[in-house]
């Protein structure tokens, strides 16, 4: 294959990750945000809710971070392979 095309192939999927890497983050922050405006509100009351919301913080905060760092490391495989062509 033509190195421009494989070049250009490598561009479109480094793409793909920096956006999976970026939403991952926007989302982690909205959520910590938008937890942290309604704990200092006062909307979430009772140790019940106060546990979800905590349960709920880790296994999106988990999954997002899981998102964030498989997208990374394929960027720099990309990178590396990118170098050598």
């Amino acid at each position: 294959m033509n190195n421009t095309i494989e070049k250009n192939i490598l561009d479109l999927r480094f793409q793909k990750y920096l956006v999976i890497a970026s939403t991952a983050i926007i989302i982690f922050f909205t959520y910590i945000i938008g937890a942290a405006i309604a704990l200092i509100a006062k909307q979430i009351v009772g140790i019940f809710s106060i546990l979800l919301v905590v349960f709920l913080s880790v296994a999106i905060g988990s999954f997002c971070m899981a998102l964030f760092f498989h997208a990374r490391n394929k960027m720099e495989d990309i990178v590396a392979t990118l170098k050598e062509l």
